[in-house]
């Protein structure tokens, strides 16, 4: 029975349909996992398979417009792929390595070239299918019986020491795959005879295509149970790691989940140690802050304020307020309430009688501050914290405003509530620190601004408001527009209470608004010129009046700034710098003069409130000649800056004396090493190395090793290449020729 009026037989049709969809099932599959190599295999062997099941079935046909010749060859060379792929399929696929020898070289001699020289050739020249046929299937023949010998010696050896049932069932099946696969040869060899035997069973004179079609695909059906069965195996054992391999995940979350409950609280604790740390310091700085306020406002009485009295004083005030904010900020956080809020108050008279001292401090900056506010309004809340909600606000406008800058304060009433607005034109807040600005001890960086607090002010002012019903926000858009405006809602107390509002007397406000003070400008050509480089207006003041009264005094409030100033000098002796800035700190200002061969000879000291040894080293690894921390007394400072001046002058005369005397008492050969002597030390200095730096370039233009450096200067191989670096990043090069060759060392 045909199909479609072909040559197909509809047994093979039928089996040819159930393979094609059995392998795009498979191609499905092997699309959801590509690396699995043996699924592309197989996928290729069904491939082979089926088109060698249709096109065997369809040629030769005399309907097709193609030469039955032409059709005859196309139908054999199918059937030669497929046959050298099934081999190589078991080669690769069973990693047999013994069959390798079969699947390359052997099919090449045994298989491919009796096809070509004994079926091919023949065929084309005789045109006789009959004797070509039966002469190909000889060779392949006896050589498939010889590999079926080669493959059960392979698989005794790969599973001689396997004791699983399995091993065996594979090796069975797969022997028996192959021995319906070496049928194929008998069938073509006795194809006619075959044909004629069926033709009365299946009323079909080429009965010798379903014989053929049915061992070929038994031998398939063998491989793909075996395949189906390795497959399943393997999905059962990647199904068992993975429960393992989650259960193991499990257990070692729950260790970790565990560790950082334990790891957690011990940080608790130790931070809650620390805390309670500076809670005790805090605590104790109280009562010598009392003494020194209570001594010091009696002496201002008594005495009268000067001016070194009253920076003492606003010192003092802000230190006290710092530690009540700190206070303050760890009473929040243990849900303590900070002022009682059960009171009646006049918002719009505290504003009143505090608002020309901001306007005070507002005029010494440079700002205009402009108010306006309505009479009487009056709210439920404790009037100390309306004050101080009001005092922070308005001191942050001022301090983020520039000179020429406007501050706009206003107080109105809007429908039930009170709205108090601060807006100034200054540098801004963007939008993704609107909110972030009111978590504790969070700062703003600006690159314009020099800004003193420890960022707790506006975290505090948030929670007084929240805790009386109202509500603070920001608008501000840098992009857009310069400027901020911090605006307060709370609801107005309207109801009658039988005694008056509590009132606050105005009290003095000491913000961090210092003026510039700089010293007479007179040049003294007999002074020694120092560039004092400082943040702190206050600092830089009492600085500048105490140097000035030794050196010629040149200010400046950051690291760009100074080095503009540096830029413009004729002189400068030596370089006091803050290391902490905005706008280029010390360590930026350092490198920025190093750059400049007519700078980098000025010595640094550094001064800073940093404590780390970690930051000390930094700053004395750059070639700072000394590194002070704050807080330091002056005379302890200037004493420093004479030792170092005094040192340099005493090297300057010395070497130009012995330059001197050698040029008098040596020969030629002598003046040329005292000349390349003076060049070297003037070399050194040009480049501000070290001491520790000089001996290590004398050593290594002797031809020391870092060994024997280090044996002779008692430190380590690391830190003598530590400091070869760093004289080569000083010099600029990169080897030691270029090294001795930069600096003139003498030989």
């Amino acid at each position: 029975m045909l199909v479609f009026g072909t040559q197909i037989h509809i047994i093979t049709f039928l089996i040819s349909l159930f393979e094609l969809v059995f392998f795009f099932y498979q191609i499905i599959y092997f699309l959801s996992r590509p690396s699995d190599k043996s699924r592309l295999y197989y996928l290729i062997l069904l491939f082979l398979l089926i088109q060698y099941n249709i096109v065997g079935a369809l040629f030769p046909d005399n309907k097709i417009d193609i030469p039955i010749s032409m059709q005859n060859i196309i139908a054999y060379i199918v059937a030669l792929l497929m046959s050298l792929y099934f081999i190589f399929y078991i080669y690769k696929v069973l990693e047999l390595a013994k069959m390798r020898f079969y699947a390359f070289q052997g099919s090449l001699i045994f298989i491919v070239l009796p096809f070509i020289f004994l079926f091919l050739l023949p065929y084309i020249y005789t045109g006789d299918l009959e004797m070509s046929r039966k002469l190909v299937v000889v060779i392949p023949f006896i050589y498939v019986i010889v590999m079926l010998f080669s493959l059960t010696t392979s698989f005794k050896e790969k599973y001689q020491s396997c004791t699983d049932e399995s091993c065996k069932e594979e090796m069975i099946g797969v022997l028996l795959g192959f021995s319906f696969w070496l049928t194929l040869p008998v069938i073509a060899f006795f194809e006619n005879d075959i044909n004629y035997l069926l033709i009365p069973i299946l009323k079909f004179h080429n009965g010798s295509q379903v014989v053929e079609v049915i061992c070929t695909n038994l031998g398939l059906f063998v491989m793909t149970v075996l395949f189906i069965r390795k497959s399943i195996k393997q999905s059962r054992a990647e199904y068992y790691m993975l429960l393992d391999s989650q259960k193991m995940l499990q257990e070692l979350n729950y260790n970790l989940t565990l560790k950082v409950i334990e790891r957690t609280k011990e940080l608790e604790i130790a931070n809650e140690k620390r805390t309670n740390t500076f809670i005790n310091l805090a605590h104790e700085s109280k009562t010598p802050i009392t003494l020194i306020r209570n001594y010091l406002e009696e002496y201002i009485n008594k005495h009268g304020a000067t001016e070194e009295l009253i920076i003492i004083r606003r010192s003092v005030e802000k230190l006290t307020r710092d530690i009540n904010n700190f206070f303050d900020i760890e009473k929040i956080k243990r849900g303590d309430e900070i002022y009682f809020n059960d009171q009646i108050c006049n918002f719009s008279e505290i504003l009143k009688n505090n608002i020309e001292l901001y306007r005070a401090y507002a005029n010494k900056k440079g700002i205009l501050l402009t108010s306006y506010v309505d009479d009487n309004l009056r709210v439920k809340a404790d009037p100390e914290g309306i004050y101080r909600v009001i005092n922070n606000i308005v001191e942050n406008a001022i301090k983020f405003t520039s000179l020429n800058g406007v501050i706009q304060v206003s107080l109105k009433q809007k429908d039930e509530s009170l709205l108090f607005v601060v807006r100034d034109n200054g540098i801004g807040i963007h939008s993704e620190l609107h909110e972030k600005i009111f978590e504790p001890y969070f700062k703003i960086n600006s690159s314009h601004k020099n800004i003193q607090g420890i960022g707790i002010g506006l975290s505090i002012v948030k929670k007084i408001i929240e805790s009386i019903g109202g509500e603070i926000r920001v608008e501000s858009d840098p992009g857009l527009t310069a400027g901020t405006s911090m605006i307060i809602e709370i609801p107005i107390y309207q109801h009658d209470y039988p005694s008056e509002p509590l009132r606050l007397e105005s009290r003095d406000v000491y913000f961090n608004v210092d003026e510039l003070k700089l010293p007479p400008a007179k040049f003294n050509a007999e002074k020694r010129s120092v560039l004092i480089v400082e943040d702190n207006i206050a600092l830089l003041n009492y600085l500048s009046m105490k140097l000035g009264e030794k050196f010629n005094v040149i200010v400046a409030t950051s690291g760009n700034e100074a080095f503009e100033r540096l830029l413009n000098i004729t002189y400068i002796d030596m370089i006091i710098s803050d290391v902490m800035m905005n706008d280029g700190d010390g360590f930026d200002l350092y490198r920025s003069v190093q750059r400049k061969n007519n700078l980098n000879h000025i010595p640094f000291i550094f001064l800073t409130a940093r404590d780390s040894y970690k930051s000390k080293m930094e700053g004395l690894y750059l070639g700072a000649v000394d590194y002070v921390q704050k807080p330091f007394l002056v005379e302890e400072l200037i004493a420093k800056i004479d030792a170092i001046l005094l040192n340099l002058e005493k090297q300057r005369i010395a070497l130009i004396n012995s330059a001197y005397k050698n040029l008098q008492n040596g020969s030629w050969m002598d003046e040329i090493r005292v000349d390349n002597l003076n060049k070297f030390e003037i070399n050194c200095k040009r480049y501000n190395l070290t001491t520790r730096e000089i001996e290590i370039i004398n050593l290594i233009a002797k031809g020391a090793t870092y060994k024997s450096i280090g044996e002779l200067l008692y430190i380590s191989d690391k830190t003598v290449a530590k400091h070869v670096r760093n004289i080569f990043e000083k010099v600029d090069v990169k080897k030691q020729v270029e090294l001795l060759s930069k600096l003139d060392v003498p030989a």
